[in-house]
């Protein structure tokens, strides 16, 4: 059974080895990290800065794992603003565990998050122009586009457009 579990910093390890196997598929589609993330005090810095943003109620960093506790994806709600009830979802699956329902299924959990936990109103997200898959995460799960950002990111040495989404909570349907 996959499940959502909150960032713990047991999990740094685990995290580095995920992101070092995944670098370069990630790299194809969102902005690189810098070098100093991919070692063991990278990694510990990024879960301590993680976790206190957190801690502050402006982050909620999870990792998508199996029943087995490997590490599948991660998929964050950050930037939240409890003044503008808002927050924005980000996810990455690793390159062999895509197209199994990974960023849907956390997509819709951080969803209940949003607005249990935090009480928001409307999610935000953004998705390249050319990420169909990611694209259709979106829209399955309740959001709408709303904007175009035109050179918006770095990646894989080019600069790419994205289409911003926003999700208005109180308007959802259940993902079937």
């Amino acid at each position: 059974m996959v499940k959502l579990e909150l960032l713990k910093q047991s999990d740094a390890s685990a995290l580095l080895k995920f992101e070092l196997n995944n670098k370069e598929w990630f790299e194809s589609f969102i902005e690189a990290r810098d070098d100093d993330f991919f070692d063991d005090n990278g990694i510990k810095e990024h879960v301590n800065f993680c976790l206190a943003e957190y801690k502050k109620g402006l982050l909620y960093p999870t990792l998508i794992k199996d029943e087995d506790g490997q590490i599948l994806g991660r998929a964050n709600l950050y930037n939240i603003d409890r003044v503008k009830n808002s927050g924005s979802i980000g996810y990455r699956i690793g390159e062999e565990f895509t197209s199994q329902g990974l960023a849907t299924l956390a997509t819709k959990e951080l969803l209940e998050i949003g607005k249990n936990r935090y009480e928001l109103s409307s999610i935000n997200a953004v998705a390249s122009t050319d990420n169909a898959a990611s694209q259709k995460v979106l829209i399955k799960n309740g959001f709408k586009e709303v904007g175009f950002k035109p050179e918006f990111a770095f990646v894989d040495g080019e600069i790419i457009d994205c289409y911003e989404y926003r999700c208005l909570i109180q308007q959802l349907t259940p993902v079937m």
